[in-house]
């Protein structure tokens, strides 16, 4: 894992430099910790952080932007929050979704959280 790229935006985004700081040092404890794969989200970041959701999403879009992270759009029904599926873009979820019970959704029956992926 590559943080030290992200070193470039702490002089670029002089405001961020200490909440880029506490990134690296939480994705290199999980990383550490994971067996596996390492979900994150914004709304968790921010948490973790105590920063706002909109700080979050932006320094891990700047983790995305320098391969550190993978964003993943997973798709939740609206009614039960059952997963229905991981789609690597926006242009790979259909109009429709069907859950292995047969069930389908269409778009106004389903949302989508964005996370990103940290892999081991």
């Amino acid at each position: 894992m590559e943080l030290a790229r992200l070193e470039k935006y702490k002089t670029q985004f002089r405001l961020f430099k200490s909440a880029i700081d506490s990134m690296q040092s939480y994705l290199q404890k999980v990383n550490r910790q994971a067996k596996d794969a390492v979900i994150i989200t914004p709304y968790n970041l921010s948490a973790v952080l105590n920063i706002p959701e909109t700080d979050a999403f932006f320094l891990l879009s700047l983790a995305e932007k320098e391969n550190i992270l993978h964003k993943k759009y997973k798709v939740f029904a609206t009614a039960g929050n059952d997963f229905l599926g991981d789609f690597d873009d926006t242009h790979s979820i259909p109009e429709e979704i069907t859950d292995p019970e047969g069930n389908s959704f269409d778009r106004d029956h389903y949302y989508v959280d964005i996370t990103y992926e940290l892999e081991k």
